[in-house]
């Protein structure tokens, strides 16, 4: 599937093809997801998620393509945190601090932030919709509890890096909301 996952990529952020052919486009992504969330692949990322092939091709595919490819961070990150619920019984024993659903969604989290943090501000928007698309999943699946500290510290990041974006922007925006210009 990672041969495969650009132009699969591609079609998913399609939004045009989404309108149009909805039910097709369902089953394709559907299927796209089953084959990259399988039960072998989720015990790979399980065991080694930092150099999973996965990953690698997100990397590769996501961050050398066009700002659209960004988009499907957020769907890809809410499509492994369903399939790692639904297949955890399959999944190597709990003994592993990596096995449990929170910690793998907690890594993907992690990777997919790798991936905005190396395309940097050259996607602009896109970054930070898929940002804001990620942070979303974060609170519907409940990953961040106050004694998390690696999701505390991830976040921690995020925060950063918005107070940066902010701070190159100089307050302009904001300046000019405030004194009623537009």
């Amino acid at each position: 599937m990672t041969k495969h996952i650009e132009a699969w990529l591609n079609f998913v952020s399609n939004e045009s093809a989404a309108c149009s052919h909805t039910h097709i486009h369902k089953e394709i992504s559907d299927l796209g997801v089953e084959l990259l969330f399988n039960v072998d692949n989720l015990k790979q990322i399980a065991e080694a998620p930092r150099t999973n092939p996965l990953f690698d091709a997100l990397r590769i595919h996501i961050s050398s393509s066009q700002p659209h490819l960004l988009s499907t961070l957020p769907l890809l990150m809410a499509a492994f945190t369903d399939a790692v619920k639904k297949r955890r019984s399959l999944l190597p024993s709990a003994s592993s601090s990596t096995a449990d659903t929170h910690s793998l969604s907690t890594t993907f989290f992690s990777s997919c932030e790798e991936i905005l943090h190396a395309v940097g501000d050259l996607q602009g928007n896109q970054v930070w919709r898929s940002r804001l698309g990620l942070l979303k999943i974060v609170e519907d699946e409940s990953l961040f509890g106050p004694r998390d500290e690696i999701m505390a510290g991830l976040l921690r990041e995020e925060v950063d890096a918005c107070s940066r974006c902010l701070a190159g922007v100089d307050g302009k925006f904001l300046r000019g909301r405030l004194h009623g210009r537009k």
